[in-house]
């Protein structure tokens, strides 16, 4: 039975460490397509090349990308920026957080980085349900001839589409991170915690 459980306790470790670096590595790609969501200007598009998205616009298809560029259309767009921003510095802070797995016990940064996930879920969820509310801003009118929550004659660009998939992928990564923090295995005294007291008295015992 001893043995039976130091077994277990084994395979309970490598697979709950298997379980965190699947998390680091997801969490490391939800950091750079988070970045590629934020900086890039199209979120809705026409086939002219016009373009629409959270803090540049183009009506024309001779319109060059400039990421210093701000200029948003509609408070929708700008509050949808805010959030967007904010779930990428959280996502950032996220990783770099992993960094104190040096000093702290894994549960903790586990649960500080799935609240930030969770966070960064609910602004992200909160902007891309935003973001279709600027759609009757007259210039958007013009170009696509849409109104709230109705695209019109033009589509969702690859960001946007992106920004809806990371919505999904930010609240994977928090509840997974939660699973990780709450069923962080036990060190082996706490798994068979009369293992040594049995081990110290055959010991006296035999002397």
């Amino acid at each position: 039975m001893h043995q039976f459980s130091f077994a277990y306790h084994s395979s309970y470790v490598r697979n709950w460490r298997v379980l965190g670096a699947i998390w680091v590595l997801f969490a490391l790609s939800a950091t750079i397509l988070q970045i590629l969501v934020f900086i890039h200007p199209a979120w809705i598009g026409n086939e002219e090349g016009g373009y629409f998205g959270l803090y540049d616009y183009c009506s024309t298809s001779e319109c060059t990308w400039n990421i210093l560029r701000v200029r948003p259309l509609s408070f929708s767009f700008e509050i949808a920026a805010f959030l967007v921003l904010a779930a990428t510095v959280l996502t950032i802070l996220a990783v770099f957080s992993i960094l104190l797995l040096i000093l702290l016990r894994d549960r903790y940064v586990f649960l500080l980085c799935s609240w930030m996930h969770m966070f960064s879920f609910i602004a992200m969820l909160t902007a891309c349900s935003l973001f279709p509310n600027g759609w009757e801003n007259p210039r958007v009118r013009e170009v696509c001839d849409s109104k709230k929550y109705n695209i019109g004659m033009c589509h969702l660009r690859w960001p946007y589409l992106l920004a809806l998939v990371l919505v999904v992928d930010q609240l994977c990564l928090s509840l997974l991170g939660f699973v990780l923090a709450c069923r962080q295995p036990p060190n082996i005294p706490e798994v068979h915690p009369f293992a040594s007291e049995l081990d110290s008295s055959i010991y006296h015992f035999s002397r």
